[in-house]
């Protein structure tokens, strides 16, 4: 199965221009995850759906995450017309499919959206941490042969994962209820893994010390938890012995 049999057009509504627009989706059930890496990114054996993840109106190049897309206040629109609608020029070929270049692109006029309407710390934060999640499968599909092309993206992708890290701590300093679709639990499995990943052991440690003496958290939870945690002991020891 090609990637082009996994995706297809969906239709959508611009809030800002009212243009209507065809987005590629991926199809639903036509998925699965294959495991996680260390911080909580999903890995699928035939498609990296993260690609899809960015809606970009071609007409007036507004570009968000599909979760906040229609989450703009009128200041907001006002701000993203004035600022990138009237200088917006670009042209989208259309395709049955996106490549990595593609997909970075659109998540480019997504961080820019962020920050013409000046969104909130978590909405930057997920942007940033799938971009760099976007870079890490960037990078796994180029050969290490290739060393100027693998250390480019490498250094991408820790950019954009110490901008998450710091956004995503904000926005659990700031903001109130769920945080990007997550309780606090789970929000703080994904900061503690992505930690662990950005080498921040001393705030990995405080997380996972949190998440472990929770009440509330799931075994599921807690199980992260203690396998970041072995995952930390490991380094440790390998330290001390060189």
């Amino acid at each position: 199965m090609s990637e082009s049999d996994i995706v297809f057009k969906k239709t959508y509504k611009c809030p800002i221009c009212d243009s209507s627009f065809k987005n590629l989706t991926v199809k639903q059930g036509k998925v699965r995850p294959e495991g996680t890496d260390l911080d909580l990114k999903p890995k699928y054996k035939n498609i990296e759906p993260l690609k899809y993840d960015v809606l970009l109106c071609p007409m007036c190049g507004y570009a968000s995450l599909e979760r906040y897309f229609l989450r703009v206040s009128q200041k907001q629109k006002e701000d993203i017309y004035n600022k990138i609608c009237n200088i917006f020029n670009s042209r989208f070929e259309d395709k049955d499919e996106l490549t990595f270049e593609d997909a970075v692109i659109r998540y480019k006029f997504a961080i820019i959206t962020c920050q013409t309407k000046m969104a909130k710390e978590s909405e930057t934060g997920l942007v940033c941490l799938k971009f760099g999640w976007l870079y890490r499968s960037y990078k796994e599909s180029v050969s290490e042969d290739d060393e100027n092309l693998y250390a480019q993206l490498s250094e991408r992708e820790k950019f954009f994962l110490e901008k998450a890290y710091a956004c995503l701590l904000k926005a659990r300093e700031t903001e109130h209820g769920e945080i990007c679709g997550m309780d606090e639990i789970t929000f703080d499995c994904l900061l503690a893994g992505l930690s662990v990943e950005l080498e921040k052991f001393d705030d990995s440690k405080r997380l996972i010390s949190g998440i472990l003496t929770s009440r509330v958290a799931s075994k599921r939870a807690k199980d992260r938890a203690r396998d970041l945690k072995d995952f930390l002991e490991n380094i440790e020891k390998n330290d001390e012995e060189e």
